[in-house]
């Protein structure tokens, strides 16, 4: 039978939109859902960033925030597919990419579905337990995306069992030997093979990421997730304490603030970054607060709170955005700035959140107007507004952002992205 862990904040979610762009905003979610549902049933890609696992957390949120029977079914479908894929094609042992994610999946999804139910995930514990135990298993261990990270947010799903303890304590080993320091603090280093070879090629050397996706912003979030859940806190605590001095080492100053950059190059100056959550300030911002709030350092949310805030002076044309998903684009903004303001009541944060998720709602509605297979981002290939039906850069995601934004329907499913995090 299932643990399931309390969830922080579900009492207190409240919905951001006025009651005229909330309808707006479920009347987009049940077009995507009902464009995405016929296009499902031969997709093989099993994953959570962009097949059948990502499909069933969101159609799982969608019965919840709904109450929809066939979005339910739906949900399960999907859970089943992506599981009988991971038995029957190799994948590799990653969160957003490969069977770790289906796996996590399969934990949220069952517990909201079937509360009480069989665990189907007691032999991956295991699996992912011997993944972690051996050293230089990855490149880039930092990476929430690929790497330890991410197995590590696994694990954190699957508390207080004692295989995802033992995972845990092997994910925090790979951490710390990889962490590089300095007279600032900890980092870790993406070498040039695990770079896009355009990138590697003008960077040889590589560089210190400091993204939430693939990079310190992800480690510094599993850390503070790890110290809140009690497992080997001093050491968590020492690391965690090297990675945020490191982070905030690295800041640029700009008008009307200091900003974060997304890495950091030999020989290189340090430049500001777009706005997003998988670079950039807002969605380091929000690990930054979670991670004071989770071990109690008011000087971190303090800091977390004046980056976003700053952020959001930032006009439009200046952000780098320029498509609507929940990785990079208006989506993004719009689900980050609403988590950062449900924690802080910054009005200034909800103003910010609305006015990204007016953009995502344009979105949307150009791209239905295009017919055909416009839930797949296609329309306009010139500038598409999103990649496929999937949950990290496609419609999937784009859909579970305006149900966290028009419904009082916690939105836990964001622990994937490390802005919000069990109680412990």
């Amino acid at each position: 039978m299932r643990q399931r862990a309390p969830e922080a904040g579900a009492a207190r979610w409240q919905p951001l939109l006025p009651e005229s762009a909330r309808a707006e905003a479920l009347d987009g979610v049940d077009h995507i859902v009902a464009a995405i549902e016929p296009l499902l049933p031969g997709e093989r890609d099993a994953s959570l960033a962009g097949g059948q696992a990502g499909a069933a957390v969101l159609f799982a949120w969608h019965w919840l925030a709904q109450q929809r029977p066939a979005a339910r079914e739906l949900a399960s479908t999907c859970l089943d597919r992506a599981v009988e894929i991971v038995a029957s094609e190799p994948l590799r042992p990653s969160l957003f990419e490969g069977w770790a994610g289906v796996a996590w999946a399969a934990e949220l999804v069952d517990d909201r579905l079937d509360p009480g139910g069989e665990d189907r995930n007691e032999a991956l514990d295991e699996a992912v337990a011997a993944v972690l135990a051996r050293q230089g298993a990855f490149l880039t261990p930092h990476d929430l995306v690929r790497g330890v990270t991410g197995l590590g947010v696994y694990a954190l799903e699957r508390l207080p069992r004692p295989a995802a303890a033992a995972a845990l304590r092997d994910a925090l080993a790979r951490l710390e030997e990889s962490a590089r320091r300095d007279d600032r603090g900890a980092y870790w280093w993406t070498p040039p093979v695990a770079l896009a070879p355009d990138v590697s090629r003008q960077y040889p050397s590589g560089w210190a990421d400091l993204g939430v996706a693939h990079g310190l912003g992800g480690a510094i979030g599993f850390l503070a997730r790890m110290h809140a859940a009690g497992i080997e806190r001093e050491r968590v605590r020492r690391l965690l304490d090297e990675a945020v001095g490191w982070l905030l080492s690295q800041t640029v100053e700009v008008s009307g603030g200091r900003t974060m950059p997304n890495c950091v190059i030999p020989d290189e100056p340090l430049r500001p970054c777009r706005l997003a959550w998988c670079y950039g300030d807002p969605g380091l911002a929000a690990v930054l607060l979670l991670a004071g709030r989770l071990v109690g350092e008011d000087a971190w949310a303090q800091e977390a709170v004046n980056i976003a805030v700053a952020s959001t002076r930032r006009l439009p044309a200046h952000t780098g955005v320029v498509e609507a998903s929940i990785c990079h684009g208006t989506a993004s903004l719009g689900h980050v700035y609403n988590r950062l303001y449900q924690a802080t009541g910054q009005a200034v944060l909800a103003e910010a959140a609305r006015s990204w998720f007016d953009r995502t709602l344009a979105f949307v509605a150009q791209t239905r107007s295009a017919g055909g297979d416009w839930v797949k981002g296609t329309a306009n290939v010139n500038a598409p507004p999103w990649t496929g039906i999937g949950l990290l850069e496609g419609a999937a995601g784009i859909a579970l952002a305006l149900l966290a934004a028009a419904t009082p329907v916690e939105p836990s499913w964001d622990r994937m992205l490390l802005v919000s995090a069990a109680e412990a």
